[in-house]
């Protein structure tokens, strides 16, 4: 795989991008605790869950984003055969010289099982949603999302060192 040339300018794009999307998942976050709490509260219907649902359905599409992000930033190739497990699973890799890995291996699976969860979600047709299932997935979310906030502050700095050397 050639190794993908970029400068200090460029990695402050990618920066600001980064940054960005964790300014989003704070906002998605603070909408899944408040449909959390209003169920908490109240006897909920299907569209209460499938509203609580659709927070963890786009939490982890802008952790997906951000994962594509960063693939394509240093990467530039993304397969098509099961590439939504590979790409998180690629997240995990730290390549020398070339990239450093954004995740630990022991955040993988949480992450995977919202990636098996937003799947669910956004195949149900004929189906309903299991409430059991979506407490679970959500109860995972602050957990989740703080290994992501902390993924991504270890990530930055990493990058910062790297793009310091460019200068």
């Amino acid at each position: 795989m050639p190794r993908v040339k970029h400068d200090s300018a460029s990695y402050q794009i990618l920066f600001s991008e980064l940054n960005a999307d964790i300014s989003i998942l704070e906002d998605l976050l603070e909408k899944n605790r408040l449909l959390t709490r209003k169920i908490e509260a109240i006897e909920p219907d299907e569209f209460d869950w499938a509203a609580l649902g659709y927070t963890i359905h786009n939490i982890y599409n802008l952790m997906e984003n951000y994962f594509l992000r960063v693939a394509k930033f240093f990467e530039n190739n993304i397969g098509q055969e099961a590439w939504h497990r590979n790409l998180i699973d690629r997240m995990a890799l730290d390549i020398p010289e070339f990239r450093p890995a954004l995740l630990q291996k022991e955040a993988l699976p949480a992450i995977h099982e919202l990636r098996s969860f937003r799947h669910v979600f956004r195949n149900i047709y004929l189906g309903k949603l299991s409430e059991n299932r979506l407490t679970d997935v959500n109860n995972s979310i602050p957990e989740t999302v703080g290994i992501f906030f902390e993924s991504h502050s270890k990530f930055i700095g990493k990058l910062k060192l790297i793009a310091s050397e460019l200068s």
